[in-house]
């Protein structure tokens, strides 16, 4: 049978040939909150609205302790919580900005959402986060796999290629399970697991009209909810060295089976590259990335020399043989190189610009699995890289 072979995005032209894709610096923000806190809900708007507003240079992760517990707290969000919370326990509504610790938070790893959201006491979450954001990225995050609806197997790599020479450390790659709108089932009351407290009825009425109760929010939509950790709580360890070279992609990959009671178009993968160490200042994120889970997946490859080619490829689906159409005087010395998702060269091409005008590469997915693939073709202007489908 004959493999279907698709372009990503969906078009006759590679649209890494007038790409400026840079790797980026994302930020990471990981929200405490439960459904027992009764502060949570308007500080996690706060939040939620910064967010949407930086998507391109932001993540959200909802790890839900810090006032008790609930039906979305696991053994994951209890060993972050014991890790890193202050002397006094409890600690939601609060974020950590990639898990750093910074002047103004007295040595703690987090800032609380009552007096730090652009307060005059010190600088808020927006004033940190946007700053980040602004930071040259140290490691590119790529995530790449494939999600069986049936089976409900889920299968992931991760990689990071580093930018910059970095200092000696137990550096290890993590990657979460996150289901966005989690909403439990209507009349289990007041702390039940899902129905979110609220200490503002004003507030409730107004962003969830006939949803209150007086004490919760019945059916309160929870977002970005950590729901599994392929590497255990602290990431996989002995994947990158103590000092990573630059230039090079360290890659791990996992499997696990998505619980039936999530909801498959509401799951994204949350990949970073942490730090890992007895003490909390030994735990800090140096860059992270984000995808929604969909049959094949796979992130942008930034390149950073990037070409002004124009080619062609065709036909688009594929029965099973890939052409590039090219001309002489944008393609001299061609290579191709075709690679799996965790960076397995299956492929090389190299063409001969001959004396014509015109010329074409082909290649055959014949044999090849079903998942994601990358395509490098590289030239004397440079290099440049998409990511192709085989179905």
């Amino acid at each position: 049978m004959k493999k279907l072979f698709t372009l990503l995005p969906f078009c006759f032209i590679f649209s890494f040939f007038n790409s400026n894709a840079q790797p980026v610096h994302k930020v990471l923000i990981e929200e405490f909150t439960t459904a027992s806190c009764g502060n949570c809900p308007m500080m996690s708007q706060y939040i939620r609205t910064w967010h949407e507003a930086n998507e391109a240079n932001s993540i959200m992760v909802s790890i839900h302790e810090g006032s008790g517990v609930d039906a979305m707290s696991s053994s994951t969000t209890a060993a972050i919580f014991n890790a890193m919370h202050p002397s006094g326990g409890w600690f939601a509504p609060a974020v950590m900005i990639e898990r750093a610790i910074y002047p103004s938070t007295g040595g703690e790893a987090y800032l609380s959402c009552y007096q730090s959201w652009g307060s005059p006491n010190g600088p808020g979450i927006d004033t940190i986060a946007t700053r980040l954001m602004s930071e040259t990225a140290i490691v590119d995050i790529e995530i790449s796999g494939t999600y069986n609806s049936t089976t409900r197997m889920l299968d992931a790599t991760v990689s990071a290629n580093f930018l910059q020479s970095i200092n000696a450390g137990d550096w290890r790659i993590n990657l979460f399970l996150v289901e966005d709108s989690v909403v439990g089932w209507p009349g289990l009351g007041a702390f039940a697991g899902w129905d979110q407290h609220c200490y503002d009825a004003n507030w409730a009425n107004t962003y969830y009209p006939g949803m209150f109760d007086g004490t919760s929010i019945i059916g309160y939509p929870h977002r970005h909810v950590m729901r599994n950790s392929f590497f255990g709580n602290w990431g996989a360890a002995g994947i990158i060295p103590s000092v990573p070279l630059t230039g090079t992609s360290y890659s791990t990959s996992a499997s696990i089976t998505v619980d039936t009671a999530y909801h498959d178009n509401h799951l994204s993968l949350v990949a970073f590259v942490s730090s890992y160490g007895a003490t909390k200042a030994e735990k800090f994120v140096l860059n992270a990335n984000d995808i929604k889970v969909g049959s094949n997946f796979a992130t942008a490859i930034p390149i950073a020399s990037q070409s002004a080619m124009n080619g062609t490829l065709y036909p688009v689906p594929s029965t099973g043989i890939v052409y590039l159409l090219y001309s002489s005087g944008e393609y001299e010395n061609v290579k191709v190189n075709i690679a799996d998702a965790s960076g397995r060269l299956l492929k090389t091409i190299v063409a001969d610009s001959g004396s014509t005008n015109s010329h074409e590469i082909s290649f055959s997915t014949e044999g090849f699995s079903k998942g994601v693939y990358f395509v490098t073709v590289s030239t004397k202007k440079g290099n440049a890289v998409n990511r192709i489908v085989v179905e």
